[in-house]
């Protein structure tokens, strides 16, 4: 396994990466969801991801506890949280895990989101998970340095 970047700054090779990734940065600009929130959902996504660059950068800058964020991939059978986290989280499983037996977003799994989101907040939550999907394959790919955000590492 690889312990250093493998690309020093995509951008440096095509411009327009750092101008998507300003742009997706911006899903949640108007904090239409809770930081907690966004924080729990990336968190979520990028253990089931595998991605040590994930998980440590969402552990670094999350405002929560340190129960809540040890209990994010046991969420269904936690009791840190709330009725609506477990929606998004539900959402943010079925989004980045593969289903190969139907649907990845039920009706059930809409309609219940439904419940604790209004539209304007299901849009933003669709943006945040579509802001990871887009880092997925730089990270992946990329192999960033643990712990530094892209825009550190890839801003020369």
């Amino acid at each position: 396994m690889s312990t250093y970047p493998r690309i020093e700054n995509p951008g440096r090779h095509l411009p327009v990466v750092n101008e998507i990734a300003a742009a997706v940065n911006k899903v949640n600009a108007e904090g239409v969801l809770p930081k907690t929130l966004v924080t729990l959902v990336q968190l979520r996504v990028g253990q089931i991801l595998g991605s040590s660059y994930f998980t440590a950068r969402q552990l670094g800058d999350a405002e929560d506890t340190p129960e809540r964020l040890g209990a994010v991939a046991t969420w269904r059978t936690s009791p840190y949280f709330t009725d609506a986290e477990k929606a998004a989280l539900a959402l943010a499983e079925a989004v980045h895990t593969p289903n190969p037996s139907g649907e990845r977003v039920s009706d059930e799994l809409f309609d219940e989101a439904g419940k604790h989101f209004s539209d304007q907040e299901i849009v933003a939550l669709i943006g945040v998970l579509g802001q990871i999907g887009f880092f997925i394959p730089l990270a992946l790919i990329g192999n960033p340095k643990v712990g530094v955000s892209f825009a550190e590492q890839w801003s020369r």
